[in-house]
């Protein structure tokens, strides 16, 4: 173990391999961060379902696309004209 380690040491240190397992380890931690972004919110808008921000969801039936949105105002709309009964105390 302890010569594995001295080994790794010494390949990290190289140059080239060093740079090359920075970008690695920081591409995979800034796609973490970015699909926790993307992932967090209840419900988000993406442009199309072609796009990164749909592909990288994970529940997919909470992403609203542009030709839902049309239909979610008018339901909206609609909801708030409907008259709400009052309850007695």
């Amino acid at each position: 173990m302890k010569g594995f380690l001295f080994w790794l040491g010494g390949w990290l240190g190289s140059g080239r391999s060093a740079i090359f397992a920075y970008v690695i380890t920081s591409s995979g931690v800034a796609l973490g961060f970015m699909m926790l972004g993307i992932n967090t919110p209840s419900t988000i808008p993406c442009p199309s379902k072609k796009s990164y921000c749909y592909q990288l969801r994970i529940n997919k039936n909470e992403v609203i696309l542009p030709e839902q949105a049309k239909q979610l105002l008018v339901d909206y709309e609609r909801s708030k004209q409907k008259p709400t009964r009052h309850r007695r105390k």
